[in-house]
């Protein structure tokens, strides 16, 4: 038997003691196996709670003496949900009882036509100690004790820990506030100690200059210490460095530049006749409610717009750019989108401040029927993507769903930041992609495929997942974060259309 198939004779009580150790040796030694456990564990209660076929009943309203055999082997897999919990103490669960841990020491808290070399970085990045080789163009790093570096290319900087850095070669200039006083500065025979203040440095062929602007600065060389104060210069001049608080103007005037272009490919994508929807999350000038999340796609079809249930409206990547924000249980988007489709691309901008459920959903159908598909982000950070192709509404689902997963995306220090997904399925193919800003990350096919089914929405809901109704409460899935344009198509978007929608949208 296959991993999947011990999984379900367990959960159906059905295995032998020999399947039993055998199971446990491969959920023991694998968390890719745990986390199917996890999934089909979650499908199976949740079916026992779906009235029996043709009764409209739950199976706890049946008397214990009415009840079949078929219903009492039933019982077990409504436990393992919870067994599974107690289960997995004893086994090694990684990501489950280490806590999340970050080395890094700073923010890269802002960019302006920035290009690295070897590497490629983002504003709001967490940086660990390391080498930062800037090309061109300024970059802001915040350090966690406080100091601030602005750092103009072509230049080196060595991120040492969170009170100490090193400038090999280039211009930087330094702001320490009085909480971050002590915080010292590196650089060809010289370190400087800076007792909260205001400097720059400037590194070129091996030899460096400072000038200080505000405060002490405590230059240590092969000469004695000495103390360089408000408009003192140690070496040749360094006269022309940007100030610090410009850089904020710079950046805005940037960002509006962004917004703008992104406006103008907006009008035109949005013609797209593959589009099912499009939600821009912006009102029409004449909106009474602020409730509508406008589809937005051209030719109009309203019938396809959203209602906003408990998410707020908050700023999206840019100044003046809308999203909504969800944070509350409730919290939500509802939709009903009409049609079968064979193909489908989903893609949306998302800020996660949080992956703290086991299922952080994306875009979710009410129900999972045939041809129902789900996008979540799973609680390692993955992402999700899965369909229902439930033959003769067998009750086993967790036998025919197709599941994928990608490769953990959303870490610790790629929380908070603006970042596009975006997944594809052809049903005659079966072939899933998923994409993480703008790169493929997963691409597979479920040995579960058939070809040709049909792909359908209907009632769904965007960051949450199940309409409550009367006697079947739903998990709790919702979003913990904002979403900024969300956008669904009727076939398979291409690698490089998938390219392109990320870099017209990118914040910076």
């Amino acid at each position: 038997m296959n991993l999947e198939s011990l999984i379900h004779a367990r959960l159906d009580g059905e295995l032998t003691p020999e399947q039993h150790a055998h199971l446990e040796e491969l959920l023991r030694g694998d968390w890719q196996a745990r986390r199917l456990y996890l999934e089909l564990a979650d499908q199976h209660a949740r079916l026992l709670q779906q009235p029996q076929i043709g009764t409209g009943r739950l199976p706890s309203q049946a008397s214990a003496a009415k009840r079949s055999p078929r219903w009492q082997k039933f019982i077990v897999p409504f436990a393992a949900a919870a067994v599974v919990v107690a289960g997995f103490i004893f086994w090694p669960r990684e990501a489950a009882v280490i806590e999340a841990t970050s080395n890094g020491v700073a923010i890269l808290s802002q960019t302006l036509d920035a290009e690295f070399t070897q590497s490629t970085h983002r504003s709001g990045e967490t940086l660990a100690p390391g080498t930062l080789k800037l090309a061109k163009g300024l970059a802001q790093i915040e350090f966690f004790s406080g100091a601030t570096a602005l750092i103009e290319g072509n230049a080196e900087i060595e991120v040492i820990s969170a009170w100490e850095a090193r400038c090999v070669s280039g211009r930087v200039r330094v702001h320490v506030p009085p909480a971050a006083k002590g915080f010292l500065m590196h650089a060809p025979d010289m370190k400087l100690e800076d007792l909260g203040t205001e400097f720059a440095l400037n590194v070129k062929d091996g030899t460096s200059a400072v000038h200080v602007f505000e405060g002490e600065v405590i230059a240590h060389t092969d000469q004695p210490p000495a103390s360089l104060k408000q408009g003192m210069t140690l070496g040749t001049t360094s006269a022309g460095f940007l100030p610090v608080g410009e850089l904020q103007d710079l950046v805005k005037q940037r960002a509006a530049q962004r917004f703008d272009v992104w406006q103008k490919w907006s009008l035109e994508t949005r013609k797209d006749p593959r589009l099912i929807a499009y939600y821009a999350f912006k009102h029409w000038p004449d909106d009474r409610w602020d409730r509508l999340v406008n589809n937005f796609t051209e030719p109009r079809r309203p019938n396809r717009a959203g209602g906003a249930v408990g998410a707020r409206w908050t700023q999206g990547r840019w100044p003046g750019k809308e999203a909504l924000e969800f944070k509350r249980p409730g919290d939500r988007v509802r939709l009903n989108l009409d049609g079968t489709y064979h193909a489908l691309t989903l893609a949306c901008w998302v800020k996660v401040d949080s992956v703290d459920k086991t299922y952080n959903s994306l875009l979710l159908t009410d129900g999972y029927e045939n041809g129902e598909p789900h996008w979540q982000i799973y609680e390692d950070g993955s992402l999700m993507f899965s369909i229902a192709y439930r033959p003769n509404n067998q009750i086993k689902a967790g036998k025919y769903n197709q599941m994928y997963f990608s490769q953990p995306v959303f870490t610790a220090d790629s929380l908070g930041r603006w970042h596009h997904l975006a997944v594809t399925y052809d049903s005659q193919s079966g072939e899933v992609i998923q994409y993480f800003d703008g790169h493929e990350v997963d691409r597979e096919v479920s040995y579960l495929h058939a070809p040709g089914r049909d792909i359908t929405f209907g009632p769904c809901e965007i960051g949450n997942w199940g309409l409550p109704t009367e006697g079947h409460p739903s998990p709790i899935r919702n979003l913990n974060g904002a979403i900024d344009e969300f956008a669904i198509y009727s076939a398979v978007l291409s690698t490089s259309e998938i390219l392109t929608i990320y870099q017209q949208g990118k914040p910076e």
